[in-house]
């Protein structure tokens, strides 16, 4: 038995068992969903579950900061044998804990005969453990989901805790604590299933009765009112109306529509900007429910915002419910990132309605890509000067003179403070072939902000947009890093006058 690979999942299953007060059984029933917005009014559908959760009798863990024969740090104080108090574990270790289904370190062999530093633990006052055979959906409203059982591959999680066993070794005594989980996963490609198969509505689970069996069926009946939430557009609308529904058009959705750019949101880390959304109002919206704000690395997942103190643990932020108004958007402030990051924004609305001893705890995820970009109005506010006349810091002025706009030394990599410090966007000639050739490096992280064209002329007169129907020029690239186009004939039947635009976008 690995007990540093146990504490983690162990704590996780106590944790549950801890939110049954006073022994009450608690059913907690969450409907997850999570989006991927890509556009305006589009959203990708990742995935999603349904959760449910029974759990009668509770007991917490103790802090230990006893280290295992690897040096590692048991901070939930669990040992694979008894041990005495000590300076680490003042409270030494009062339980035996049973784990009846759960082999946590992957070895093949359940993991039984675990030792805990625990509190009174509160035994199941209601339920029945170790009997999932004999859960039931009892009754649902209609919907695809399956009868009797629901689809639910129910998962014994309860524990038997011997509890007292350093004062009392001998005679410590059991508690049984009854913990039922079941998943039903949904993939990238089931959002209708799983629309079609959980709906709003009440729905009733039997549970096996305290003192029932196999032999001698008992149920103890529980009640849990489900209620719909928004989604993503283009979501469901009013499908379920007839039951506090959703109006029709009020599904999430992000309203910054102009900075959408191949399926992301871009904006300038240095300056403020905000994320506006619509769907999250008073009518989607309980008392209860909280809505929670993070940014993570993309490649890694990591929560980068909001900053945590080194050493613990990054979570999201809490931006409305729990005391806190209701909000429809959240501003970023400036240079907590630069430009250039790849990142994802998570929206996480979770409910939290609760009718008795029973909980509608669905959750949605909204998720948007972030590309941060470097931009003109960003570089204007680092570059000139405090105090700079407005006229002379605007895209189209030449600060200092040197016969190039201050936007064409931001997108040609120029100072334009500096008069000696020019573009050079001059055409060669190809020695082999007499043609002509330009090529332009782009400024690093513009995205779609900046956009950079080639125009030639025969006149010095009118000036052509090279684009790919040209009979004069091809483009041979123009991605992120350049542009670059090329005659189509040499130099000596055709002149080649070329120039860089830079528009802003």
């Amino acid at each position: 038995m690995n007990i540093a690979r146990l504490t983690a999942p162990i704590l996780g299953a106590l944790a549950l068992s801890a939110t049954s007060a006073h022994g009450q059984a608690i059913l907690s029933f969450s409907d997850i969903k999570n989006f991927q917005m890509v556009g305006p009014n589009e959203s990708v559908f990742q995935g999603g579950a349904l959760q449910v959760t029974l759990v009668d009798g509770s007991f917490q863990l103790l802090p230990c900061l006893q280290e295992d024969d690897s040096g590692a740090l048991i901070a939930s104080g669990a040992f694979e044998t008894f041990q005495a108090p000590n300076i680490f574990c003042p409270s030494g270790t009062t339980g035996l804990l049973s784990v009846t289904a759960f082999d946590f370190n992957n070895d093949g062999v359940r993991d039984n005969g675990l030792f805990v530093s625990v509190t009174q633990p509160l035994p199941a006052i209601n339920v029945e453990p170790f009997q999932t055979a004999l859960v039931s959906l009892f009754s649902a409203p209609p919907s695809d989901l399956p009868r009797p059982l629901g689809g639910f591959p129910w998962v014994d999680m309860s524990q038997v805790v011997f509890y007292d066993l350093v004062n009392d070794p001998r005679n410590g005594r059991g508690f049984e604590i009854t913990n039922y989980v079941s998943t039903r996963p949904y993939n990238a490609f089931e959002l209708e299933r799983q629309r079609d198969e959980i709906v709003p509505g009440s729905y009733i689970f039997t549970f096996p009765a305290l003192g029932s069996s196999a032999e001698i069926p008992r149920d103890f009946a529980m009640t849990i009112p489900l209620r719909e939430m928004v989604e993503a557009v283009p979501g469901p609308g009013g499908r379920s109306v007839t039951s506090a529904g959703i109006s029709v058009g009020n599904d999430f959705r992000l309203t910054n529509d102009e900075r959408w750019s191949n399926g992301a949101q871009e904006f300038d880390p240095r300056v403020v900007s905000d994320f506006v959304w619509e769907g999250i109002n008073g009518q989607t919206f309980l008392a209860d429910d909280r809505l929670f704000f993070a940014i993570r690395d993309r490649s890694t997942n990591a929560i980068v915002f909001p900053p945590f103190p080194a050493g613990q643990a990054a979570s999201s932020q809490l931006i409305a419910g729990g005391g806190l108004p209701l909000v429809s958007g959240f501003e970023l402030g400036p240079n907590f990132f630069g430009p250039g990051a790849n990142l994802t924004a998570e929206l996480e609305f979770r409910r939290n309605n609760q009718v008795g001893n029973t909980i509608d705890s669905s959750v949605r995820f909204f998720r948007w890509d972030i590309n941060l970009v470097d931009t003109f109005a960003g570089f204007q506010t680092l570059t000139f000067p405090a105090g700079s006349n407005d006229d002379v810091v605007l895209p189209e002025a030449d600060f200092d003179g040197d016969g190039f706009t201050n936007l064409e030394e931001f997108g040609l990599q120029t100072d334009p403070l500096d008069p000696a410090s020019v573009p050079d966007p001059t055409p060669l000639l190809d020695p082999f072939t007499g043609h002509c050739d330009l090529t332009i490096q782009k400024r690093p992280a513009v995205g779609s902000r900046l956009i950079y064209t080639i125009e030639y002329t025969t006149d010095f007169d009118v000036w052509i947009t090279i684009d790919d129907t040209d009979p004069n020029f091809f483009i041979v690239t123009d991605n992120e890093d350049e542009i670059s186009v090329f005659s189509r004939v040499p130099v000596v039947d055709f002149p080649c006058f070329t120039r860089v635009r830079l528009t802003l976008n």
